[in-house]
């Protein structure tokens, strides 16, 4: 485990790392599907997909939180653990904020679209590096976990050449909690503003198995 996980399994242990609130912009898409939750925590979104989803956590302590909450879980590296499960099994998978930790970002997402069905959904969640708001707040993007970082452009091409096209963006504040978040998420990506990426802090990217 890379330094940094202990501190982030302590805070999500107490309940100081809750959902994001920008999840409502894209809770729809994966709605009554059987999805792969991969990096799923203690199941904080799992548990809002169907009985017979699976997530992927490679934090013991947070595994068997997700196990003790009666969540399918697979307890192993991600890479590893997904090598273990067959092709076309899922109609989508959440990869929230996992991508930039990985050691192959690309290996990731072609596993990807082998366990997902033919247009099957991907909902990916990545942080912006360059946005003006990090810039700001002088936040080191790099200052622990993070290997990569990824713009835009940057994805949506990863995901072209991994066999997915690339639907609807949205951008959000992942500071921004429970009801007053979701509104400002939700009008944030309404109103038609210029290079909203150099703004935001983070976004989705919804995309399809071709």
């Amino acid at each position: 485990m890379q330094v940094g996980y202990t501190d982030y399994e302590k805070k999500r242990t107490v309940g100081r790392m809750g959902r994001l609130a920008s999840f409502t912009l894209v809770e729809g898409f994966l709605s009554k599907k059987k999805v792969l939750d991969i990096g799923c925590s203690d199941g904080l979104y799992l548990e809002l997909f169907s009985p017979n989803s699976l997530g992927i956590e490679q934090i013991k302590g947070l595994s068997d939180l997700a196990i003790a909450k009666g969540l399918n879980i697979i307890h192993d590296d991600v890479e590893i653990a997904l090598k273990k499960i067959e092709d076309n099994s899922f109609d989508g998978v959440f990869y929230s904020h996992v991508m930039e930790h990985v050691n192959c970002p690309i290996c990731i997402l072609r596993e990807i679209n082998r366990v997902l069905r033919p247009n099957g959904v991907l909902v990916l969640g990545l942080p912006i590096e360059k946005s003006l708001v990090r810039q700001i707040f002088r936040h080191d993007y790099f200052n622990g976990t993070h290997l990569y970082s990824f713009t835009i452009r940057n994805a949506n091409k990863l995901l072209i050449e991994t066999g997915f096209k690339c639907k609807k963006t949205f951008y959000h504040f992942p500071w921004l909690k429970g009801r007053f978040g979701e509104f400002i998420n939700v009008v944030w990506n309404k109103v038609p503003f210029p290079r909203k990426e150099w703004f935001s802090m983070a976004y989705w990217i919804v995309s399809y198995k071709e």
